[in-house]
């Protein structure tokens, strides 16, 4: 998520521009680290070959209905194939409970301290699930 083509993809840039200037600088040179950080760490040597789910969400008006579900899995089939762990971070005391049951397990939590009330986000790590070989055999 760090090379410029993902953050003007992403939009992220907007974020300089929306931002006051003490945002920016807590976004930019406290929060944004501060999960880079996190991610390397519980990751480590697999931090470059890991999927990395960022921002994932739906609508009130969609929830429910599993769309979210389905993008996850997505990812996670693509990820199991190639042996890769996935990666995300939730800020919502109910999505641990939902990624859980995709196979996600909590491995940490970090706190992002705020002048009103702390960020909490739950560190979450999906290991890859072993594809086994199948054989069909075409009867005639």
């Amino acid at each position: 998520m760090d090379d410029l083509y993902t953050i003007i993809r992403s939009g992220l840039w907007r974020l300089n521009y929306q931002l006051c200037t003490e945002g920016r600088t807590r976004f930019f040179t406290e929060f944004f680290p501060l999960l880079h950080e996190t991610k390397a760490t519980v990751l480590g040597d697999r931090d470059n070959d890991s999927w990395y789910l960022v921002y994932v969400g739906t609508r009130p008006s969609a929830r429910g209905k599993g769309y979210c579900r389905k993008i996850i899995e997505a990812v996670t089939d693509i990820a199991d194939e190639s042996g890769a762990a996935c990666y995300l971070e939730s800020s919502n005391d109910v999505n641990p409970i939902i990624y859980g049951k995709m196979g996600f397990e909590k491995v940490c939590k970090i706190e992002f301290k705020r002048a009103e009330k702390d960020v909490c986000l739950d560190i979450m790590v999906r290991e890859p699930i072993e594809i086994e070989a199948c054989h069909v055999v075409k009867k005639n």
